[in-house]
């Protein structure tokens, strides 16, 4: 004879279940939240810090620490994959969490939990009661005019002999959480956006009447058209200002002057005044007259050794092997004039040819002194010093993410505003019969919402007019003591 065995349990599921379900509760997790915050404030504080003087400060203090803060010095945070991807992670988990809780919020909006019970209006922290010589019917119609007046909906179960009903206003912005936690997530995009596509270059020099490339794989380009200085008596410069043209393309998109606080925008890209310097008009033709290079030189981004105080410019010419030094003069002969080895006057510059590549000994240097709007044969080369110019030194910062910011910042304040300028208001009531007629009670869902609770206590006073008959009402006196407004004896 057969018999059968009963099982019972939940059915096996697949390990693809399986494992969505895990990945799905990590997302939704507390504590993986906590730590995911707590490892992105580490990263941050990492990369803010490392543009300070406390990594060299706790290298000084333990030496040992030296080559690992050198490696904090050269690690970009805010560039990096694990940036990227810590900022990665936590959109994901507010995107499954926010999804999470999408079924409760609208369950609330579209078909709100209507029953209660007597005990938990009459133990809730506010209510209020009514009896009344009306009949629940007309009890009913009175309390739903009250409550329709101020723009509640109005909905009601009969349950064995009471009316259960469920009152609520602005239900609609509980959506608002939507364009919040949307906004928080674009932020993260844009961090990472910003971070794996954004740059700031800190040194980008552009010499009057020249047109750079920003490049960085941007097609953007900034001409210099004058660039204007002015000095106090000390000697220190008061105002320096750059007239500069934007293009992207080659297309002109922004035309101003460029200031210390003063700083010009073009689209993603922000540029800022740096500082300035002396640049060399320079012509380098090869012996066959061909010309080779032919643009100012920026001077000052290094300093030759055996003049330190002169500033310095670097001149490659790969397909010759050959590279060309161009110092100017001291620009402070007056601090240590035993460094100024040259002794250049204005309007000189001393250049220097040398291999790039191979053996660095005297018969391969060769090192001359021109003068303004000369030019000089060395080391198989024409040299060609045309005039002195000035240079600015502007910050430019690329943040592809500024626009992905904007949005979020709309959508933030937007769903923001929403919640807290329309906020949800409930309140949950039974509707019975009693000796003399009909009882009301009722009480709000604000357990934690003066506003609300405020409201409510508004509501109760239109319904005793309405119902010509003052309720007993848990309220708090003034000094924030709970009791019913009728007798004065504390709940």
């Amino acid at each position: 004879m057969a018999q059968l065995t009963a099982t019972t349990g939940t059915p096996s599921r697949s390990p693809l279940e399986i494992a969505v379900d895990r990945i799905w509760r990590f997302f939704c997790s507390v504590r993986a939240a906590v730590a995911e915050i707590a490892f992105l404030a580490l990263l941050v504080l990492i990369g803010t810090l490392r543009g300070s003087d406390v990594p060299q400060w706790m290298a000084n203090a333990w030496p040992a620490l030296q080559p690992l803060v050198d490696r904090w010095y050269d690690f970009d945070v805010f560039s990096s994959a694990i940036f990227a991807a810590t900022l990665a992670v936590i959109a994901v988990a507010i995107a499954i969490c926010t999804i999470n809780r999408a079924p409760g919020i609208w369950q609330t909006i579209s078909s709100p939990r209507i029953r209660t019970s007597p005990g938990y209006i009459r133990n809730a922290e506010v209510n209020a009661v009514y009896s009344t010589a009306t009949t629940p019917g007309q009890l009913q119609e009175n309390i739903e005019a009250v409550l329709r007046q101020k723009r509640y909906r109005f909905i009601t179960e009969q349950v064995g002999d009471q009316i259960h009903f469920y009152a609520d206003k602005n239900r609609w912005s509980k959506l608002g959480t939507y364009p919040f936690h949307l906004a928080l997530i674009l932020l993260l995009v844009g961090g990472i956006v910003s971070s794996m596509w954004g740059f700031r270059d800190v040194e980008f020099a552009v010499a009057e009447g020249e047109t750079r490339q920003v490049g960085h794989g941007t097609d953007l380009s900034v001409e210099l058209v004058r660039f204007t200085d002015t000095y106090m008596a000390t000697g220190d410069a008061s105002q320096y200002r750059s007239d500069v043209v934007i293009y992207d393309g080659g297309e002109q998109v922004k035309s101003g002057e460029i200031t210390v606080n003063n700083p010009m925008s073009a689209g993603v890209a922000t540029f800022y005044q740096a500082s300035f310097g002396i640049s060399a008009d320079m012509v380098v033709t090869d012996a066959n007259g061909v010309e080779l290079y032919n643009q100012p030189l920026e001077m000052g981004f290094f300093n030759l050794r055996v003049n330190p105080d002169a500033p310095a410019g670097l001149i490659r010419l790969p397909a010759l092997n050959k590279q060309i030094v161009v110092v100017g003069p001291d620009t402070n002969r007056s601090n240590q004039p035993e460094l100024d080895t040259l002794g250049l006057e204005n309007g000189q510059v001393w250049v220097q040819v040398t291999p790039i590549d191979g053996p660095m000994s005297e018969d391969a240097i060769d090192r001359a002194v021109i003068d303004q709007g000369s030019s000089t044969d060395i080391g198989g080369l024409n040299i060609t010093f045309e005039r002195e110019s000035r240079f600015t030194v502007l910050q430019v910062a690329y943040n592809p993410g500024i626009p992905i910011f904007i949005i979020a910042a709309i959508m933030m304040v937007g769903g923001l505003a929403v919640t807290f300028y329309f906020p949800l208001r409930r309140i949950r009531g039974i509707i019975q019969e009693s000796a003399e007629g009909g009882t009301l009670m009722m009480t709000p869902l604000a357990k934690r919402d003066w506003g609300g609770k405020r409201e409510f206590f508004a509501l109760v006073d239109n319904a005793d007019k309405r119902l010509g008959t003052k309720g007993d009402v848990k309220r708090p006196d003034d000094e924030g003591n709970w009791h019913d407004t009728t007798d004065g004896e504390s709940r």
